[in-house]
């Protein structure tokens, strides 16, 4: 099983022993110019009305994901309505094509990047879409971890370290990294935080990460 995080909030601190975000990261400030939908106008508000739904499904079936990556049956359950959603995506990327920010706006396209990143029959398929799009109609860091998920599913090294990989004991482990010159850098530039930062969010969302897979540049 691969991992994809939810959404970050980046306009908020973080709590516990995570360090405060610095809104005035370049991290920040790239997902914050995604993000905003100030003035912004959307040609189909209903089908970004059914996106939202479809997410809100699915991150409400991954409450306690952590505490729950090993119960096989709530993992059958994850599984099915996984391919359900996506089911229902498919018909929307045939229907009207990929959702993106003219079409349903930056939240609604994001909500589409999310069901397809639970789904491995759509990943590829969406990928090529999504890099063939106009600059801009796709988030980036949705793009990017859409990208590393491909490369793993496909036996090869990430390029931005967005993934971890379960074990049957149920602690993720980093997936394969293709190289980690200016990492945080490259990661930054897409809107992702810095990698000990997320990793640090991971511990706080109550997943189990083994450290001792990660680069060493970037363990506790």
């Amino acid at each position: 099983m691969v991992l994809c995080l939810a959404p970050l909030r980046t306009t908020t601190a973080q709590s516990g022993q995570c360090p405060e975000i610095d809104t005035t990261a370049i991290w920040v400030q790239v997902n914050r110019a995604w993000s905003n939908e100030a003035g912004l106008h959307w040609s189909n508000d209903s089908l970004r009305r059914v996106l939202l739904e479809l997410v809100e499904r699915d991150q409400g079936a991954r409450e306690g994901f952590g505490a729950r990556v090993t119960d096989t049956t709530y993992i059958r359950r994850l599984v099915s309505l996984d391919s359900s959603l996506a089911a229902t995506m498919s018909g929307i990327l045939e229907r009207y094509g990929l959702p993106t920010k003219s079409l349903v706006g930056p939240e609604g396209s994001d909500a589409a990047m999310l069901i397809v990143q639970h789904n491995w029959p759509l990943q590829e398929r969406v990928l090529a879409i999504a890099k063939s799009a106009p600059r801009g109609q796709i988030s980036p860091e949705k793009l990017a971890i859409l990208e590393d998920r491909v490369l793993v599913h496909q036996g090869k090294p990430q390029r931005l370290g967005s993934q971890f990989t379960a074990r049957p004991d149920g602690v993720f482990t980093f997936a394969p990294l293709a190289d980690t010159t200016k990492l945080d850098a490259r990661r930054a530039a897409v809107g992702m935080p810095p990698m000990r930062q997320y990793v640090c969010m991971m511990d706080e969302a109550g997943l189990r990460v083994d450290h001792t897979s990660l680069p060493a540049a970037f363990r506790p």
